[in-house]
């Protein structure tokens, strides 16, 4: 579902408060065990089920890397067609941190992180995975900003 631009809804999106809102989402995901980290993991995960991920969040790409640039291209794209919100940071670090990783080590394995649906909603008669209230302001965002070029980068809060 696209929505056209300019609507209300579109006009209505706080963007000073989308870092806060996607922290408290990647927090809350992580605490319900519906967040995983990592390029590899993600994708491995996408290809059992892309029906049961909500949203991808990757950081902006560090330069000279060109195989993980590659890879999260083709994430991209693979979301993409799915019909799954990719959103993009600034940091892998802070995303690193609110996915609980912690050491440097870690971090450097956070290049991608996707959150699962939320299986205490239940599924409507129309097979629209359920979102919560953060989640649904985090894909009208995505939504709203389909055409903007370059595309917008959320800043995580530290």
């Amino acid at each position: 579902m696209c929505i056209a631009k300019g609507t209300e809804k579109c006009k209505m999106i706080n963007r000073n408060k989308l870092g806060r809102t996607l922290r408290t989402t990647l927090t809350t995901a992580r605490v319900e065990r519906r967040l995983i980290c990592g390029l590899l993991p993600a994708i491995s995960h996408l290809e059992k089920t892309p029906d049961e991920v909500v949203l991808c969040v990757l950081p902006t790409a560090r330069p000279g890397d060109a195989a993980t640039h590659i890879q999260t291209v083709l994430l991209q794209a693979f979301c993409y067609e799915n019909y799954i919100p990719v959103i993009q940071v600034d940091s892998s670090d802070k995303l690193a941190k609110f996915c609980g990783l912690s050491t440097k080590k870690d971090n450097n394995s956070c290049n991608c992180a996707i959150i699962t649906r939320d299986v205490t909603l239940p599924i409507s008669g129309e097979d629209v995975i359920p979102l919560t209230e953060n989640e649904q302001f985090l894909t009208d965002f995505y939504e709203c900003t389909l055409e903007e070029f370059p595309r917008p980068v959320i800043e995580l809060p530290i």
